[in-house]
């Protein structure tokens, strides 16, 4: 079976000769994006296009229990074999009819590790018997207008928004490299970037970004935001080698920072201090994409987005790549500029500590609240709650979240006043009972200043009064 609507095209850079980019949908990436929905992984769990998601369900339902299926849960649960490492196993084979090894799987350097040893032939056995048995190609078929539809998207996508010559431009040149863009149709907002070396010296780059947003006729939107995303996950098969290169001289400035922000990594699925170096550099190269192809209002958008996920350090770090954007004469490659990157862990290991005091001292501020946190004695008859900030907050956007073992009162009609700094919302009370609520929470960004940086979470309980 070969790729479905899979268009080769070439793209421009001035002066510099065509970066050749395979687009469109990839089967073995949704064969493996089923196999992990139907184990029940929540990464693979997060599909945004109805109509996709229903028709695997309906086509796949009776394969839940099978052999492939089994053997992919117990290697999420139990091995870790989760996120960008399926993503991996789809590039390392030829085609969803065969599942045959790209290069075997014992000398398979660039297949992600967690694949390693006999598990990964266990799997791809299971996988070929998954394939024949629940018609797998049968799908493809009844789906490739859906395919053919988000392909002729795609392609105009690219041909509006991707300057793929540009990686080579800026990391250095590779040859034999060539780009492949496969959205994920099943991932949802999940976004991967993976890259095979084969055999005969070639090493395909791909991005897997997810799809999260669909228009009325239910297909995908691609629209130009979605190029930092795209950004990102190709800058990965560029980056992520040279973090590795330099890891003897990087480990420990990486384990430094994962443990001071150890809490917002867990939540965005980042282990260990050298996957928080990866997605550190990877952020701020995209951040110079966005600079060189946006401008500086643009890149200082995306170095704020950044911070909000606690990579604190992406505007220094971003300042650094320019120093080497200005100096290429003196530094050819990124790699031959490492030495200051590894000096620029270090330090920023060293304050650390600094660096988030001083993100949550410039971050809003509850000033007061009409009720009194922990409070046993509020009037049940109190009809609205009224928050004051210490800043103008982005009026557009507010969200209350439960508590853990006290619930939320029963809510209203919500807004800011015209000065941004009064929020105001509409509650229901009963008397002598406990509520609780989180203005923010882990993970989430709703209370923001004018200028988007996120409210620190505040968590409120109090208890209501006996009716008199």
């Amino acid at each position: 079976m070969q790729l479905c609507g899979v268009l080769t095209l070439s793209l421009l850079g001035v002066g510099l000769q065509a970066q050749s980019a395979q687009v469109g949908v990839d089967p073995r990436v949704e064969l493996m994006s089923v196999i992990f929905r139907l184990a029940g992984a929540s990464e693979y769990s997060q599909g945004k296009i109805p109509a996709y998601n229903d028709a695997i369900d309906r086509h796949f339902a009776p394969f839940r229990e099978h052999e492939a299926v089994r053997i992919a849960r117990d290697l999420h649960d139990r091995e870790g074999v989760g996120f960008d490492a399926v993503m991996s196993m789809a590039i390392h084979v030829k085609d969803v009819e065969s599942l045959a090894e790209t290069v075997p799987f014992d000398r398979a350097t660039s297949l992600d590790a967690r694949w390693r040893g006999i598990k990964a032939r266990r799997f791809l056995v299971a996988a070929r018997k998954f394939v024949a048995d629940s018609d797998f190609a049968g799908f493809v078929k009844s789906e490739q207008p859906f395919y053919d539809s988000v392909d002729k998207r795609l392609r105009a996508w690219v041909a509006a928004n991707a300057d793929l010559t540009w990686f080579d431009r800026f990391f250095g040149s590779r040859t034999h490299a060539p780009f492949h863009l496969a959205p994920g149709l099943a991932n949802g907002g999940a976004s991967y970037g993976v890259h095979a070396a084969l055999a005969d010296g070639v090493e395909e780059i791909y991005a897997i970004p997810g799809v999260w947003k669909v228009d009325a006729e239910g297909l995908p939107v691609f629209e130009a935001s979605w190029t930092g995303t795209v950004v990102h996950e190709f800058s990965h098969s560029y980056a992520n080698p040279l973090i590795d290169e330099f890891a003897p001289q990087l480990d420990k400035s990486g384990d430094r920072l994962f443990e001071a922000v150890s809490a917002a990594m867990r939540r965005q699925a980042y282990g260990n201090g050298r996957t928080v170096l990866k997605e550190s550099l990877v952020r701020a190269v995209t951040a110079r994409y966005i600079l060189e192809h946006q401008g500086p209002e643009a890149a200082a958008r995306e170095v704020n987005e950044q911070r909000k996920r606690s990579f604190l350090w992406t505007g220094d770090l971003l300042a650094l790549l320019g120093q080497y954007a200005q100096d290429r004469q003196r530094y050819p490659t990124l790699e031959s500029f490492m030495p200051q990157v590894v000096a620029f862990f270090a330090d920023t290991a060293s304050r650390v500590d600094e660096l988030a005091r001083a993100y949550d001292a410039g971050r809003p501020k509850v000033l007061s609240m009409n009720i009194t946190n922990g409070a046993t004695d509020i009037d049940p008859a109190l009809k609205e709650i009224v928050v004051r900030f210490d800043r103008p907050m982005d009026r557009g956007r507010f969200g209350i979240n439960d508590v853990a073992a006290a619930p939320s009162p029963p809510m209203g009609k919500a807004s800011f006043d015209e000065s941004g700094r009064v929020f105001t919302v509409a509650v229901t009370l009963e008397p002598n009972k406990e509520y609780g609520f989180s203005l923010n929470w882990p993970g989430g960004d709703v209370f923001q200043s004018a200028e988007g940086v996120p409210l620190k979470p505040v968590e409120v309980r109090f208890h209501t009064r006996a009716a008199q």
